[in-house]
């Protein structure tokens, strides 16, 4: 009896996993405009996603939090690059969750200042993982205003750089 007839080499797997993975990170970006635009109808906000990050596809993870900073929406970029699921984080303030020993109290004040701005910004912050582990983020942050320009919610877009 022949076995092998119907088998297929784990070459072949390995290359369809490998297909499969690259077509879920092209279509990450057109997920994230689906999410935005959603929560733009929801919430009222005025400017497409395209004009306030039109790079937001070199970023690694996509959050939304609300007025006040608490996390709204974390994609799994996130949860990939932090080690946080997603129901860990939703609700909490990003700072009480991703800062530690090795967040620089001038990376907080600057990030703090730029917030009071209201205007979009980019900077760096040494964040923590869930392990702990210390890594350095470039967090560009979108203020969201709605047709009465009344600031609602936030963008946060990250990499990591170091």
């Amino acid at each position: 009896m022949n076995t092998t007839v119907n088998s297929v080499p784990l070459i072949a797997g390995d290359f369809y996993l490998e297909h499969y993975h690259k077509i879920c990170s092209e279509l990450n970006g057109t997920y994230l405009k689906e999410v935005y635009q959603r929560m733009a109808q929801n919430f009222e906000w005025v400017t497409p996603i395209d004009e306030l990050a039109q790079d937001y596809n070199t970023y690694q993870a996509f959050i939304i939090s609300d007025n006040k900073y608490s996390v709204v929406w974390v994609d799994q970029g996130f949860s990939k690059m932090t080690g946080y699921a997603s129901h860990e984080i939703v609700g909490r303030k990003p700072n009480t969750v991703l800062h530690g020993s090795q967040t620089q109290a001038s990376e907080r004040e600057f990030f703090r200042s730029q917030l009071q701005t209201g205007q979009p910004f980019t900077t760096h912050i040494t964040n923590h993982r869930k392990n702990g582990e210390a890594y350095v983020c470039e967090v560009k942050i979108i203020p969201l205003y709605n047709a009465s320009q009344q600031l609602t919610h936030y963008i946060a877009l990250e990499r990591e750089v170091a």
